[in-house]
């Protein structure tokens, strides 16, 4: 077998020194595409951070305005009118301050409103509860309608 080997033809032309350029210019080749491919991954990744990072600096500029835009309406007498009649019960000259007890105040609340501001918060809890289930469910593998 190793004779045939040896004899054959086409070993001995894989082996020939003549071909010996050739499989330099064909490892020098491999080498070139196999560092193109590694720089070419390099610069995606390197493009991905790029493009990350340039959201966030657009969001925090973002943020930054509406941080200014808060401030200067801190500024405003606007503001400060609204803050002095809520936190210090103070008023323009000619307007009175009436203090009207809960009791009588909520027989002119609609209960609708009443309603859907509990319904509301109990949906919010509902949706949690249900989401923590879905969870366990899923965890000890039962199916979601038993």
């Amino acid at each position: 077998m190793y004779e045939k080997i040896k004899n054959s033809t086409i070993a001995k032309s894989i082996i020939d020194t003549k071909n010996l350029g050739l499989y330099i210019i064909l490892l020098f080749g491999l080498s070139v595409t196999w560092s193109t491919i590694k720089q070419i991954q390099k610069n995606y990744e390197l493009q991905k951070q790029i493009t990350t990072l340039q959201a966030s600096v657009a969001l925090q500029d973002q943020i930054n305005k509406n941080e200014t835009l808060q401030i200067n309406y801190y500024k405003t007498n606007d503001f400060l009118s609204l803050a002095a009649r809520k936190y210090f019960n103070k008023a323009l000259p000619g307007e009175k301050l009436i203090l009207v007890p809960s009791s009588v105040s909520s027989k002119y609340i609609h209960q609708t409103a009443i309603i859907s501001n509990n319904d509301s918060s109990n949906k919010h809890v509902n949706k949690i509860v249900k989401n923590w289930q879905d969870w366990i469910n899923f965890f000890l593998h039962k199916d979601a309608d038993s």
